[in-house]
């Protein structure tokens, strides 16, 4: 990024020092949580390999041949825990992993394990274990709502920060240097804290494509930036039809999918729940919907998610990485009529870009690659957020003050950057409103100590 060549170098001084002063402070207040986000989700990346090995006598079975049906395996798990009530059925392509039984126990929600060769139960798993635990701590910091609003105000501060940083960063001329921002020289000739600056810098750069594709699909599961952009993709018809197919006399209720079915698409979890017809004497099997599901093209794995009440419905829901094979049909209980089908063709442009974006977040759009990209661009942001610390520790060099950044000296600079930093967080809520907080702010400190100077004047 140039200087303007009509800027003086009173100008030019005062655009960096106001993008280092908001860069500053916004990195010293989330540093600590940014830390957390970065090991949390380095580790939640690789759930699906975690869980294998920790449940792998449940998940795994050595059986062969024709399947039980799933009434019969139902019903080994009603005989083994008659206090559980099943609510879902997972069925798997491999053939060598036994069905998952979404249970409730009581108030406690788990998992039951059958084998669908001899519906023998080969274990249950009450509560999300170790994983929900650190899910917990990625999502909420263990504060509940409070957690999740404090993460995504983080979360929010991060794009700002790696937009700022990127123009603290980026070469103003000086011969050679764009190289450098890329490619940073690990000779100390030029002192320790450059050092430190080169490799700080280079590591964001690199990183902060990838860590903006993280964070921004990771704001649509937020309690207000995810509501903020469901409402955007909802008014300008780019989420998703709520009845892609389906008779046009669908009845529907008050519920939404994300009320009676989990692990399912995040492109779907508003749409309200179509109604079954009026109660009949027999009703849909398990298996009748299970072979409707395959007949109607949803290929496995997929979860059969079973009705609740009279009025409920047989929710399908494919549990595919990869988000274009994503498919989420609504059946009548009693008749086996295709009440909704959605797929991910049925999708408006937002709501395709978010589910891709939140395949690369978990890690899930292209393997095992995708995971390790996750990781990388996590242990990179664990480095920006170390190295940034390093180098203020080494600007404070034993000072014992918070040696912040100075205010700019043309006040007319110092508007226009906070302004722009207001642009950037408009299309992130709680960062807009902080942005808002932290300029009156500042305007009512800067009124109160200008009087105070012209009193002493007077």
């Amino acid at each position: 990024m140039m200087k303007g060549r009509n800027q003086t170098p009173k100008q030019q001084r005062s655009w960096y020092q106001s993008m280092w002063r908001w860069h500053f402070y916004a990195g010293i207040i989330f540093a600590p949580i940014f830390i957390i986000l970065a090991v949390t989700g380095s580790i939640y990346l690789f759930k699906p390999q975690i869980e294998d090995r920790l449940y792998s006598e449940m998940v795994f079975t050595e059986g062969s041949g024709e399947r039980v049906a799933l009434e019969k395996q139902v019903q080994a798990v009603t005989e083994k825990y008659p206090e559980a009530t099943v609510s879902s059925i997972g069925q798997f392509e491999e053939a060598d992993r036994t069905t998952r039984m979404g249970a409730m126990f009581g108030e406690e929600a788990g998992f039951v394990y059958v084998d669908p060769y001899t519906a023998e139960v080969t274990g249950k798993r009450v509560g999300e274990g170790p994983l929900g635990f650190i899910k917990t701590i990625h999502g909420e910091l263990f504060a509940g709502k409070v957690g999740n609003l404090l993460v995504e105000l983080a979360a929010s501060w991060a794009i700002i920060l790696l937009i700022t940083g990127t123009y603290l960063f980026w070469p103003r001329g000086e011969q050679g240097s764009f190289k450098r921002v890329f490619f940073p020289s690990f000779k100390k000739k030029n002192g320790s804290r450059n050092f430190w600056k080169g490799l700080h810098g280079s590591v964001a750069v690199w990183s902060t494509l990838g860590l903006v594709l993280i964070i921004g699909s990771g704001l649509a599961w937020s309690g207000v930036a995810g509501e903020w952009i469901n409402t955007v993709a909802t008014k300008t018809n780019s989420n998703f039809p709520q009845y892609a197919f389906g008779p046009d006399e669908t009845l529907t209720s008050q519920i939404v999918t994300k009320d009676i079915a989990t692990d399912i698409p995040w492109a779907t979890q508003n749409d309200v729940v179509p109604t079954s017809g009026p109660a009949k004497p027999l009703t849909m099997s398990v298996s009748e919907a299970d072979a409707e599901a395959k007949q109607l093209g949803i290929v496995k794995p997929y979860q059969i998610t079973l009705p609740q009440g009279e009025q409920g419905v047989y929710t399908i829901s494919s549990l595919h990485s990869n988000p274009m094979n994503e498919k989420t049909m609504h059946l009548d209980q009693y008749s086996g009529t295709v009440l909704s089908s959605v797929t991910f063709a049925d999708y408006g442009l937002l709501a395709k870009m978010i589910s891709m974006g939140i395949g690369f977040h978990e890690g899930k759009l292209f393997g095992l690659l995708n995971q390790l990209v996750g990781l990388a661009l996590c242990l990179g942001l664990i480095f920006i957020v170390v190295s940034s610390v390093v180098l203020w520790w080494k600007r404070r060099n034993g000072a014992g003050k918070l040696t912040a950044p100075k205010r700019a000296v043309d006040q007319r600079v110092q508007k226009i950057v906070a302004g722009l930093i207001l642009l950037i967080s408009l299309t992130m809520p709680l960062a807009a409103l902080s942005v808002i907080a932290i300029i009156v702010l500042d305007l009512l400190i800067f009124s109160r100590r200008r009087n105070k100077s012209q009193g002493v004047a007077a």
